[in-house]
Parts: structure tokens; sequence; C-alpha cells
């Protein structure tokens, strides 16, 4: 949070974390916006960070389309 840059490794973690939303874990103690701003910044070019971005939005609409079929199926 302090502006150092991470090494790689840490900043593919931070990527990780910010990919899933995980900033209140991570830092706690800190307002979300600064913590989510800093994260964005550090993952900004980590294939790691895009990559889970788009698996979690898939299994996202994977959950929608299941819950809608399950309502249709029990509304019949």
């Amino acid at each position: 949070m302090d502006g150092a840059t991470p090494d790689e490794r840490t900043a593919g973690l931070i990527a990780l974390i910010h990919a899933a939303k995980l900033h209140r874990l991570a830092c706690p103690d800190v307002p979300r916006k600064q913590v989510a701003d800093r994260m964005a910044e550090v993952a900004s070019g980590q294939w790691a960070a895009e990559s889970v971005r788009a698996a979690i939005r898939d299994v996202q609409a994977v959950m929608a389309a299941v819950a809608v079929a399950a309502s249709v199926t029990a509304g019949s």
C-alpha cells in the first residue's frame, strides 16, 4: 500500500486477489477504495488478473443460467 514495486510473484498474487474482488479480506483495515485502486495499479498488465476475471465472469453467467432454468422448471 506504500507504493513500493512488488516482485513478479507478489504482483501476480495481488492481481488474483484484485480479479476475485477479495480486497476486504486482503487488507481489512484499509479503506476499500484505496486498496482497490492500488491493486488495480499493480495488477495492470498481469495475465492472471484477466484470466481469473474471465473465469469468474463465466462461472457467474453459468450460475445465472442454472438459476433461470431451475425456476422455469419448478414453475412448470
